[in-house]
Parts: C-alpha cells; sequence; structure tokens
C-alpha cells in the first residue's frame, strides 16, 4: 500500500500504522532506506558532524532537528534518528540536562537499533543507559510524557526476554510528543 503522504511503498519494516503516524517536524520525506549496519548496504561517507547553535529546552517544539529525530525514531529509522540529534547533543556540555536527555534518546534509538541487529545483550545495556538518563527528568520534558517512554523501552526488552516477537513490532516505544497533540 501507498500513503500519498509518503513517497515510498510500506514494508514489513514499517510501524504497522505508518501512515496515520502524527508528523512533529517540517521535514515529512524519509530516507530511501533504513541503514542498519551488517543487513543493508553501507552508506555514503560520513559527513562532517553538523553543529547546532544554543538551544534550550523550553523551544522543543519549534527545535526542527529534535522534531526531524523524532519522526524518523517513530518510523523505525534509528540510525537516522541518531543522526538528527547527534548536532544537539553535542551543542551542551555532556554533564547538562539538555545534553542527558538527547544522549538518553540516542541510547534508546541506538537498542533498538541493536535489536533489529539481533545484538540482544548491547541492546539491553543501551536500553538501561538510556532509562538511567532519563531517570533525572520527571513529567513531561521536551513534549515527552518520560516515565511512561521509560516504561514502553523497558516493556520492550524484557518482550526478548520471552522468546520476542520480531523487533521492530506492535510494542517498539514511541515518542509521542503530549503538548504537541492534546
Amino acid at each position: 500500500m501507498v500513503d500519498p503522504g509518503i513517497s515510498r511503498v510500506v514494508s514489513s519494516l514499517d510501524p504497522p500504522d505508518l501512515a496515520t503516524l502524527p508528523w512533529y517536524g517540517a521535514d515529512h520525506t524519509l530516507p530511501a532506506s533504513r541503514f542498519i549496519p551488517g543487513l543493508t548496504p553501507p552508506r555514503e561517507a560520513p559527513q562532517a558532524a553538523a553543529v547546532h547553535g544554543p538551544w534550550i529546552p523550553e523551544q522543543w517544539a519549534t527545535l526542527e532537528p529534535y522534531l526531524r529525530g523524532v519522526d524518523l525514531f517513530n518510523r523505525w529509522y534509528f540510525w537516522e534518528a541518531h543522526e538528527a540529534w547527534e548536532a544537539l547533543w553535542r551543542a551542551h556540555p555532556p554533564e547538562s540536562a539538555p545534553a542527558q536527555y538527547i544522549q538518553a534518546l540516542i541510547s534508546a534509538a541506538a537498542s533498538l537499533l541493536k535489536l533489529r541487529m539481533g545484538q540482544i545483550q548491547a541492546a539491553r545495556t543501551l536500553s538501561t543507559a538510556s532509562c538511567e538518563r532519563l531517570a533525572g527528568f520527571q513529567g513531561v520534558w521536551m513534549g515527552l510524557k518520560v516515565e511512561r517512554f521509560r516504561a514502553e523501552l523497558t516493556r520492550c526488552l524484557a518482550r526478548v526476554d520471552r522468546a520476542s516477537p520480531p523487533i521492530p513490532g506492535p510494542g517498539t516505544p514511541r515518542i509521542r510528543l503530549w503538548d504537541v497533540l492534546h
């Protein structure tokens, strides 16, 4: 099936609700394919790391690299979501709250990518790191209900311990930006 808003064929690697997923950012395009190390052809040589100017968490609803990363993450482009968030992470000192939050999202994306690659122990390590970083954030932070996301990530890894359905799948965590939707 083809969604007119998405110029590519929906595949089994797509979320089942791809056609109805909300877009948060201005860019409603998707890469031609997902990069999965060891499973898909290598990409072109990486470009120099993007640089992003200073930003504050309160700007999240207009912070395009953040929103782009969320859109990619929710559509299971985990490698590409990490790339979208990288410049935001580097724009702050590593110990700062904004950097820790973005690093937690990057770790969550990397965890799900490792699950897709069948590297279960690496996925668990990255998921734990993500949840530990997110533990310092309460309530809604940058539009995300943090506790709900942590619970979804934890449940996703618990499924793997129980003979796991394919990853990604229906229980794959999603970043819902609540202030935008409600």
